[in-house]
C-alpha cells in the first residue's frame, strides 16, 4: 500500500499507528512522515508512541520493527 499524500510505501507501524491514532473507522494509512505532518509531530514522537504502546501490550504493535 502507498501513502496517497506522497506514493511512498506505508509502513506497517504507520499502519498500526494510523488505527490506533484515528480509529477503525481509518478508510487509509498515510506513509510516518506524513502521519506525522497531518498530526503537527516527528516521525521520533510517533515512533516513541508507538513503543509505548507496544510495552503496554498493544497487540496492533506486537513484532513491528520500530526503529
Amino acid at each position: 500500500m502507498n501513502c496517497p499524500v506522497c506514493q511512498k510505501p506505508v509502513e506497517p507501524v504507520a499502519v498500526a499507528l494510523t488505527f490506533k491514532i484515528v480509529g477503525p473507522q481509518a478508510t487509509e494509512a498515510l506513509c510516518l512522515s506524513c502521519l506525522a505532518a497531518k498530526f503537527k509531530t516527528t516521525r521520533e514522537r510517533l515512533l516513541d508512541a508507538a513503543r509505548r504502546y507496544r510495552d503496554g501490550g498493544c497487540v496492533r504493535f506486537k513484532g513491528l520493527d520500530l526503529g
